[in-house]
């Protein structure tokens, strides 16, 4: 290759939206991105897997598709359903003490053990002489079972998707503004963001979408459904500290079509104010064929795509200490391949040789005096406790997630109220005294819940709906002898 030849970069990112996962391959060139080609599959009874061999990245392959992805950086694309987000502050210091200040406030916000949270944070501009910092947590299970599944596209980076979304918004859309609260209504579900300062400062997944919201065949059925959406997407902008006096605007993502435009005006008929944002093509080479309404269909891996691009890089990054430990774990495992018949044969020997050693009457004696020893003791009646906190420490993600795993058609919860020692209560409204005993029953399904029981319900005069109250126990958590 001559010294004077430009070299271009490609970079393929892929996602799973709702029923379809979707992929891209992008390559910049002289501050120009070109659209290389896209893929898509239906996600029903498909999996990671299956999608990386659609993409070309199948084990032992030979020919052109093996020298395509040789050199192509692949990015995949988590969505943040199982990701909490928090807001913290902290005065301008240096990184390491930064980093530090960072760690002690994550633990005292996050509701499980340090060691089974992973945690990305990043800073924004400082106001009043106080660091802003969002702060992204998750488990490091759910992040590990994810790395699995798509180890086929040998990712460099798992970011996650609502981060692509708002690189796409500000790259191809109009109304690129750096604060805003933006929406993204895909089929099966729906994307919410705050966006500060043109990052991501908020992210929650609401279940709802295109297929429940857009019904031309039932407007009764539709209008009601958008009711509760803009019902559960006022409570999501409440948790992000968003009110309608704040200024901060609403805007929807769109194709340009009617079903998001119908979607956004009975938005506005509820008196949540709303405005669509549609794709422009601004320094994007599109392939033939390739629309301005495909860019808001595959927003979501193209901004993926351009984060990767991004330097320095910007994005929460939870997956960075997970790719190293399934180094490390892949590392230990080569070599105890090479070692383990010389290991176990010299094991065996060892063993033959001090087996007498270990019934030395010395060695019982030494034993004895560490039992008898009050510090001896007091380290066993520590680890006990510390096995006692542990056995009742309360698992609040595995608690939410398993009260969304309970069917609740017609089902609004408004609070929840957890203690130590006492049963977990939640109040809420039913759109009939049906819906409010079926949630009972399938509460009493949940593993590890007991004890449902409906302590207050009442008709509200004017929605006519019912309000309730439920109590129940949930594992260890609600047993008295968990006060500790």
């Amino acid at each position: 290759m001559n010294k004077g030849a430009k070299i271009s970069h490609s970079v393929m990112a892929a996602a799973k939206d709702g029923a379809q996962f979707k992929a891209v391959e992008l390559r910049s060139l002289e501050g120009v991105v070109e659209v290389v080609w896209t893929r898509s599959l239906p996600a029903e009874g498909r999996t990671w897997a299956d999608f990386a061999t659609e993409c070309g990245f199948t084990p032992n392959t030979d020919g052109p598709d093996k020298a395509q992805r040789k050199h192509t950086t692949s990015i995949i694309g988590l969505d943040p359903t199982g990701v909490a987000f928090y807001q913290i502050h902290a005065p301008a210091v240096g990184e390491e003490e930064m980093a530090s200040i960072v760690r002690m406030q994550a633990e005292s916000l996050l509701p499980l053990p340090a060691e089974q949270i992973e945690v990305a944070w990043r800073t924004r501009p400082s106001t009043n002489g106080k660091v802003n910092i969002t702060l992204a947590a998750a488990r490091k299970e759910y992040l590990q079972r994810f790395a699995g599944s798509v180890r086929e596209f040998r990712p460099s980076r798992i970011l996650l998707s609502c981060e692509g979304m708002v690189r796409a918004w500000r790259s191809f859309f109009a109304d690129a503004e750096r604060q805003a609260l933006l929406v993204s209504i895909g089929a099966e579900n729906t994307q919410v963001c705050l966006v500060q300062d043109g990052l991501v400062t908020h992210a929650a997944v609401l279940g709802m979408g295109t297929i429940d919201l857009a019904r031309p065949d039932d407007p009764e059925e539709s209008a009601e459904m958008t009711g509760r959406f803009a019902q559960d997407l006022r409570v999501v902008l409440g948790s992000f500290g968003w009110e309608e006096s704040s200024g901060w605007p609403v805007l929807v993502l769109s194709d340009g079509g009617e079903a998001i435009d119908h979607i956004v005006q009975s938005l506005n008929a509820t008196g949540l104010q709303a405005r669509v944002t549609t794709p422009r093509a601004r320094d994007l080479r599109l392939p033939p064929g390739f629309e301005m309404r495909d860019v808001y269909e595959y927003r979501v891996p193209l901004g993926l795509a351009l984060a990767a691009l991004d330097t320095p890089a910007t994005a929460l990054d939870l997956f960075t200490h997970i790719s190293e430990l399934q180094d490390q774990q892949k590392t230990k495992a080569n070599w105890y391949a090479l070692v383990l018949a010389g290991a176990v044969a010299a094991v065996m020997l060892i063993a033959l040789v001090v087996t007498w050693r270990t019934v030395d009457v010395a060695l019982a004696r030494r034993l004895n005096q560490q039992v008898t020893d009050p510090n001896f003791e007091a380290a066993r009646q520590h680890q006990a406790l510390i096995k006692t906190v542990a056995r009742y420490r309360a698992d609040i993600l595995q608690l939410l997630a398993d009260l969304n795993a309970v069917p609740g058609d017609g089902i609004i919860l408004d609070t929840l109220h957890f203690k130590k020692g006492q049963a977990v209560t939640i109040t809420g409204q039913a759109g009939n005294a049906e819906q409010m005993y079926k949630l009972q029953t399938g509460l009493l399904k949940q593993k590890g819940v007991s004890n449902v029981e409906i302590s207050n319900s009442a008709t509200d005069p004017k929605t006519k709906k019912i309000k309730f109250t439920m109590t129940f126990h949930y594992k260890n958590f609600t047993k008295k002898e968990a006060l500790l």
